[in-house]
């Protein structure tokens, strides 16, 4: 009898910490924010995802919506790429220590040159101009020289290229600490470098996270889980205990799979195996995976998505992903079309998606 009880005893002790063990290495492999149920709701968080050259689109549609008021009440910003370059220029317009029209000087003369140069036809480019205008403009003129130096709850997106698949390693970088990996600290044009940097054709870019002990290498955070960047928002709604009112996603004029890849290709990555052996599929960050994470949004936040608008311009016109050299005028079309056309409800975006 009592050999049976030990059995038994030792097979229930067994079964709960097996239980334990799962429970924590789901907890350690599934980033996702959980979704928060909240009476109260206040405050307009916008996203922003990855634009390359097309920062300017997003420019354009920013300006419009703070001059429409729909940015009146600003509680979070977030943004992954070419939209985390915009998270920190919002962040500096919006506390009133840049003006748009300086903005706009800055872009308007900016040049392919001013961002990468290249050696024939080798991949990656060389991103030490980049490096240097951001130091210039981020950090010696408007003295953000970390994360916490940004005036509004922000977060910034980056991709650990060292882990497969890219989606569980997806950090937002913060200036609250909103959770494990923020560190308001780290140098924000160091963060911002990992953010743009799009896989293969920059380099990425060393970061050194003391908080996490983790010294490693990063990649843009449009090209796993952050597409749209609205599982910051998520998280922090939690931290801080009441829902956003409002969530805008803002983005550029979408490719498709077929177009972002021609554009791959002319800047030297023809070889498509090439991202597939870090684990990225192109179409994920074309307009398919645009859609997907949407319909991703609507499913499995629903209570968020209820208080979701989108705002991406739609012109005949095409314009280069790093193609730098066409700025202002690109930023004069979708400040044309801006003009006509609001935020549509999340809802209703993707009922008229074909």
């Amino acid at each position: 009898m009592r050999k049976t009880f030990r059995i038994i005893a030792i097979a229930l002790l067994i079964l709960i910490l097996f239980y334990i063990g799962f429970s924590v290495i789901s907890w350690k492999v599934q980033p996702v924010a959980e979704a928060g149920i909240f009476i109260e709701r206040t405050g307009t968080a916008i996203a922003m995802t990855g634009a390359g050259a097309r920062i300017v689109q997003e420019v354009a549609l920013l300006e419009q919506l703070q001059k429409t008021g729909w940015i009146k009440k600003p509680c979070f910003i977030s943004g992954t790429s070419s939209g985390a370059l915009n998270t920190v220029m919002l962040n500096a317009i919006l506390a009133r220590k840049f003006s748009w029209d300086r903005y706009h000087n800055i872009l308007f003369n900016l040049r392919s040159e001013d961002i990468f140069t290249r050696d024939g036809n080798k991949i990656p480019l060389n991103t030490d101009p980049l490096n240097t205008l951001l130091t210039r403009t981020i950090r010696d003129s408007l003295g953000f020289d970390s994360l916490g130096s940004l005036p509004y709850p922000s977060s910034i997106s980056i991709t650990d290229i060292r882990v497969l698949p890219l989606a569980t390693r997806t950090y937002r970088m913060s200036n609250v600490r909103m959770n494990g990996e923020s560190d308001p600290s780290l140098s924000l044009v160091d963060v911002l470098m990992a953010s743009t940097a799009i896989p293969v054709i920059f380099p990425p870019a060393r970061l050194d996270i003391g908080k996490l002990k983790l010294v490693t290498t990063f990649i843009d955070g449009g090209v796993a889980e952050d597409h749209i960047p609205y599982q910051a928002v998520i998280q922090y709604e939690k931290y801080r205990g009441l829902g956003v009112d409002t969530l805008i996603i803002i983005s550029r004029k979408c490719d498709t799979t077929s177009q972002l890849s021609s554009e791959m290709e002319s800047l030297g990555a023809k070889d498509r195996q090439l991202f597939e052996k870090i684990g990225i599929r192109i179409e994920n960050m074309a307009y398919e995976g645009f859609i997907r994470q949407m319909k991703a949004l609507q499913t499995n936040y629903p209570e968020l998505a209820a208080h979701t608008f989108i705002y991406i311009p739609d012109f005949e016109e095409n314009f280069h992903l790093l193609d730098f050299n066409q700025m202002k005028e690109q930023y004069e079309i979708t400040a044309k079309w801006a003009k006509s056309h609001k935020p549509v409800p999340l809802d209703e975006y993707l009922e008229n998606v074909k």
